[in-house]
């Protein structure tokens, strides 16, 4: 018999989603699964939201209850680091166990438990650097050490490795309703995990030139995600209890009416110089406004009537929680063309470039029509302005995803040149801008092997 607790400490613990975080209960793998990537869903969405698109300056706060973009806030991100290895990892690695211990194995089974596993684990890695990866989450070590970050990335891409390698048509897997992704379909778990290893290569390459290798060959064989139906999702539904959290803090918070994340102007100012047809799709005028008018914040300026606010469309009870779209990919596609990593050119470079950025727009809502016409628009790629042009749009389309969103800005051009250019906001309690969540002071306090010395504005080792 397996006895697991899962613990949860989000303001939305009461979702009819979730595994029962109170109580001890015998499950078996595909439950204990399901669980897992609904708490790591609800940390995507909810606890890691709000104080990364703030302190990132994707969203603007305008100092709603308290909260400004300089202050950095941890309150959320404490509990996130707790439930990652608790709630996802830990339930994650019982699920394997339990699977590696049926008979006959499930082998697909334990597959996408690793895929969940190895994204859980390049994200941590990506928000706080040097993690507990090869000692975590085993329950077997009390005092973890912490792995660098090269080693937990490239662990990572092993583990997807592991993954791909164990498919098999014919053994078991996770179905519906316990895959809450795609539902059991391996054909797209394939096209995930190589599409995710692909994202954790772009990641490093800045610091180990020679996973330009690796993303050539991914690009060269394909088998990534190809299409809208192969994006990884977790879906949410308008029915009470089953709503999308982000949805869920305006519904009982402030009755529904959107009123605390408002329009950075970081965003703005670059959307307006490249005239993108996005901004009525990312924001709604405030209520003083005249029609048409989005007034973006710094990060200091307290909002006011005419502030514009985050479109209550992209806050709506059924919007899915996006892990990898279409348009991500076909964006990596371009960069690995452009920087030669594979062969094709600056020609199949621009068509990905353009395919990615209609297919960006059209899924914040631009018609199909207009989003074609302003890809077909922009400059084409070349030597000198690939780097520029690809970064502004990959960072613009990963505005509702700001753990990418951030990992994107910080690997887009070295320290001082990243793009788009952001200044530290004032009272920053640090003189750089973000560039990594702080550890929990209960890490520090109870694991010895806890790094020490490092500050926010601290760079990682991907991020040179």
């Amino acid at each position: 018999m397996l006895s697991v607790v899962f613990l949860t400490t989000s303001c939305f613990k009461n979702s009819d989603i979730n595994i029962d975080p109170n109580r001890s209960t015998s499950v078996d793998a595909s439950l204990l699964f399901a669980g897992a990537a609904t708490q790591f869903s609800l940390l995507r969405v909810a606890e890691l939201t709000w104080p990364v698109a703030l302190s990132t300056q994707m969203w603007a706060s305008g100092a709603r209850w308290g909260l400004q973009q300089a202050q950095y806030d941890q309150t959320r991100v404490r509990s996130a680091w707790g439930r990652t290895y608790t709630d996802v990892l830990k339930n994650l690695d019982v699920a394997i166990d339990v699977a590696e211990k049926t008979n006959p194995v499930p082998k697909n089974a334990i597959a996408q438990a690793k895929i969940l596993k190895a994204f859980a684990f390049a994200q941590t890695s990506l928000l706080w650097g040097d993690i507990p990866f090869s000692e975590a989450a085993s329950g077997k070590v009390d005092f973890p050490k912490f792995d660098r970050q090269q080693d937990v990335l490239s662990g990572c891409v092993a583990l997807l490795d592991e993954a791909l390698g164990q498919m098999d048509a014919s053994s078991g897997r996770i179905i519906a309703p316990n895959d809450l992704y795609y539902g059991g379909d391996m054909a797209k778990w394939r096209k995930f995990a190589n599409s995710l290893k692909m994202r954790i290569l772009f990641s490093m390459i800045e610091a180990d030139p020679s996973k330009s290798t690796a993303i050539g060959q991914l690009v060269s064989q394909g088998g990534m995600i190809s299409s809208n139906a192969d994006a990884m999702q977790f879906r949410y539904f308008n029915q009470p209890g089953r709503q999308n959290p982000r949805f869920s803090f305006t519904a009982i918070f402030r009755g529904g009416v959107q009123s605390d994340w408002y329009c950075s102007k970081v965003v703005l100012d670059l959307m307006n110089t490249l005239k993108d047809p996005r901004i009525p799709y990312f924001y709604q005028v405030g209520t003083g406004a005249q029609a048409g008018q989005f007034i973006g914040l710094t990060p200091v300026e307290t909002f006011s009537a005419t502030s514009a606010l985050v479109n209550m469309n992209l806050l709506r009870a059924d919007l899915p929680e996006v892990s990898f779209s279409y348009s991500e990919q076909l964006l990596f596609e371009a960069e690995a063309y452009a920087r030669g990593f594979a062969s094709g050119g600056f020609t199949v470079a621009n068509e990905r470039y353009r395919a990615g950025v209609r297919e960006s727009l059209m899924s914040f809502g631009v018609p199909m029509a207009e989003a074609q016409a302003y890809a077909n628009g922009l400059p084409e790629l070349n030597a000198s302005n690939f780097r520029t042009q690809l970064a502004q749009q990959q960072w613009l389309d990963l505005f509702m995803r700001p753990i990418e969103a951030w990992t994107q800005h910080r690997r887009s051009g070295n320290m001082g040149q990243e793009i788009p250019m952001m200044t530290v906001p004032q009272g920053a309690p640090v003189s750089g801008l973000l560039r990594r969540l702080l550890y929990r002071s209960e890490e520090v306090n109870s694991n010895p092997n806890t790094p020490s010395g490092l500050n926010l504005d601290t760079p990682m080792w991907f991020d040179k």
